[in-house]
């Protein structure tokens, strides 16, 4: 645990420098570099941490050739995922180097994306980070996620070629990411009666059987191998930090400050109008397949959840005084800090103690 508490305070303290001092770009970058090699190291560096290791240790060693590449795909790996592991397994048998290249992968493609989204990087970094901590593990979404986020900025420059290029890289590491389509068409203006609207239509249609036949049928059009997933998702029980009542009810009070807060933060940050419309929409498919298609509340939602990050640390603009920032940052590191164990809560044995190459070496955990 005192690995998790050091990165929880490194991500304080400049978080902290971030809001309550006047530091230059130039240095500002050099903490984002420190932060960014701690955390490569921690993901990079574990061993037998995190959810689904002996599937993806297994992936890795066994991606020797093409051939078992397209084995691979029929057991529910993705084209894009099995060639970026067998390219890595072609130049060494390491599995501590390819979780390293891995994690430099993703940590580049979430702090530039997280750059463009968020007026206050460090703080969204720090509930980022401990949001995903539960999915730690899962190579393949991580991957495609980090590649969505990263394409958001594409949106905002209306560079649709861009966007749906990034999109579908992502789509080939993780079929989910197909989802996240829709953002091309979120960065504009909604009416406060048009989302209120939609909101409750949600929760009506989402009680009726209509949401999980819409998307089998869709998922048939897509082949054998999405309407297999489909058939296996629904009946998956997803994480608690997805589809508790806890945190349903966290969701809609975020929701309902974001909402009220939407128009002056609009003004101030021009990315939020994005951001807002993306977390509505995750709420939307919450209510329209919680009691339908499990799997697809909690992993459909995943990609738009995750903008409540950025929408947080907007808030902050709503402070103009550097002292009530830092209050304000206070209740945001203990909100994380309890975050973090919910977000770990469905498998708490799989990342505490920490385990790592060089940390706990002799440590026994039961897979």
């Amino acid at each position: 645990m005192a690995i998790y508490i050091f990165i929880f305070i490194l991500f304080f303290l400049f978080s902290y420098l971030e809001i309550r001092t006047s530091i230059e770009a130039s240095q500002k970058n050099v903490l984002y570099i420190i932060l960014y090699s701690f955390l490569v190291l921690l993901v990079g560096f574990r061993w037998e941490t995190g959810t689904d290791w002996n599937q993806y240790l297994k992936n890795f060693t066994n991606s020797t050739s093409i051939d078992t590449i397209i084995v691979n795909i029929l057991l529910g790996f993705e084209i894009g995922y099995g060639l970026f592991t067998f390219f890595i397994r072609s130049l060494t048998d390491n599995y501590t180097v390819f979780l390293v290249i891995h994690a430099i992968l993703y940590y580049f493609l979430i702090f530039r994306a997280n750059k463009q989204l968020s007026p206050f990087p460090f703080v969204s970094l720090l509930v980022f980070y401990v949001s995903t901590m539960g999915i730690l593990g899962s190579n393949r979404q991580l991957i495609a996620l980090a590649i969505c986020l990263f394409s958001l900025k594409f949106v905002l420059e209306k560079k649709a070629f861009k966007f749906f290029l990034c999109v579908l890289i992502a789509f080939l590491f993780h079929t989910s990411a197909l989802l996240f389509i829709v953002y091309y068409f979120l960065n504009r203006h909604f009416s406060k009666v048009f989302i209120i609207l939609v909101l409750l239509g949600a929760i009506i249609i989402g009680k009726s059987s209509l949401p999980g036949m819409l998307f089998s049928n869709i998922a048939s059009l897509l082949g054998g191998a999405s309407a297999s997933k489909v058939d296996i998702y629904s009946e998956n029980v997803v994480s608690e930090t997805s589809l508790s009542l806890v945190g349903l009810i966290r969701r809609i009070l975020f929701f309902i400050l974001f909402f009220v807060n939407y128009k002056i933060l609009s003004i101030k940050f021009l990315p939020y109008k994005l951001l807002f419309n993306g977390f509505f929409l995750g709420l939307v498919i919450y209510f329209l397949f919680s009691s339908s298609f499990i799997a697809l509340a909690g992993r459909g939602s995943f990609y738009f959840n995750v903008m409540e990050c950025f929408l947080l640390s907007s808030q902050l603009l709503l402070f103009k005084s550097k002292r009530d920032r830092a209050y304000l940052l206070l209740i945001f590191f203990v909100y994380s800090y309890l975050i973090f164990f919910q977000s770990i809560s469905e498998y708490p044995e799989l990342f505490i103690p920490y385990k790592g190459v060089f940390i706990n070496t002799d440590y026994f955990r039961e897979y």
